[in-house]
């Protein structure tokens, strides 16, 4: 089976390394690895070459990476060539300060970046702290997540780190996200449940099998807490998402149209509708969220709904949102 590689990584370099595996000259690998010609860490290709290798050939590596990391007089972007290199060894032996310093390392990352579209070294050090039975701080998470969704790596090589991720329930970073995540702790695991529930919102149009599962999650917590607890994080999301231009995060926008339609369901309040109503108005930067906000309030069978819809048509100038906005006020024309 042909190595999958990272977008931008040389095939050539891929198969350079194959080349020295099979000499198995361990220093002369560890050389080349420590010391490529161009400024680029490897990638996907690379790594899973080594992660192939042989137990004792992985502890060579290793024990040359590490030594590396501990005595370099180079930069820090040579030390971090060597951590991630050594990560890209380590499964089933990991030592404790290797995971710290992965740890740190995509810390920093997550302090600065949204996202990351051509760095390797997060998926590399994310799956030895998985391995080493480390959790990855919510932040990282989120970093995982919209680098996944934005960025260009295929498939297989970032599922086997998602796929073992299992928590934050959302990804930190949007103000409304950041209430939510804190909130819950305290809500408990029911109120878990219909947060994760939100995820899996379609953004266009309402399911049914979605609304039913809905529903089945908020009849026992109760119509009024669930609409007390729900419409503050909605009005909240209306200000918009977290990043730089007020963009919602890519990963948590299926769950606000889960609060948009799970509001829907609930019994017709003014506070609900008005929240409703700030997300087609207040964000930002438009999104899909802003045609589910309108659907929602069209499925309301109550004058409020519609007197809200109204009052947009007269405020919004977006064409698609108007037209959205005449649509659901037309009778004859209901939206779902």
């Amino acid at each position: 089976m042909e190595t999958v590689t990272s977008p931008w990584e040389p095939r050539e370099r891929v198969e350079y390394v194959q080349e020295l595996v099979g000499k198995g000259d361990s220093a002369v690998l560890s050389h080349a690895l420590l010391f490529p010609k161009d400024c680029w860490d490897d990638g996907f290709g690379v790594t899973a070459v080594l992660r192939g290798l042989p137990l004792t050939d992985r502890r060579d590596l290793a024990r040359s990476f590490a030594e590396y990391v501990i005595t370099t007089r180079a930069g820090a972007g040579s030390r971090k060539r060597g951590l991630v290199l050594l990560a890209a060894v380590s499964h089933g032996f990991a030592e404790s300060s290797w995971c710290d310093a992965w740890e740190s390392l995509l810390r920093d990352k997550a302090s600065r970046l949204w996202a990351c579209g051509t760095e390797d070294d997060l998926w590399t050090c994310g799956h030895a702290l998985l391995d080493a039975g480390r959790r990855l701080d919510g932040e990282v998470v989120a970093l995982l997540r919209r680098s996944a969704l934005e960025g260009s790596w295929p498939q297989e090589c970032v599922e086997p780190v998602l796929s073992r991720i299992r928590g934050p329930v959302l990804n930190p970073g949007d103000g409304w996200a950041d209430r939510v995540l804190a909130e819950l702790p305290a809500l408990g695991k029911p109120w878990h449940a219909l947060v994760a529930h939100t995820l899996r919102a379609p953004t266009g149009r309402s399911s049914r099998t979605w609304d039913r599962r809905a529903l089945a999650l908020a009849e026992p917590l109760g119509p009024g807490q669930v609409r007390g607890t729900v419409t503050p994080w909605t009005e909240l999301a209306a200000e918009g998402g977290g990043r730089d231009d007020g963009a919602y995060d890519a990963y948590n926008l299926p769950a606000l149209a889960g609060l948009a339609w799970l509001l829907s369901l609930l019994p017709p309040h003014p506070d609900s509708i008005h929240a409703l109503g700030a997300l087609v108005e207040r964000p930002p930067l438009r999104s899909a969220l802003t045609g589910t906000a309108v659907r929602s309030l069209a499925r309301f069978p109550h004058d409020l709904a519609r007197s809200e819809l109204l009052r947009l048509s007269t405020r919004v100038r977006h064409k698609v949102t108007r037209r959205q906005i005449c649509e659901a006020l037309a009778p004859e024309r209901p939206m779902s």
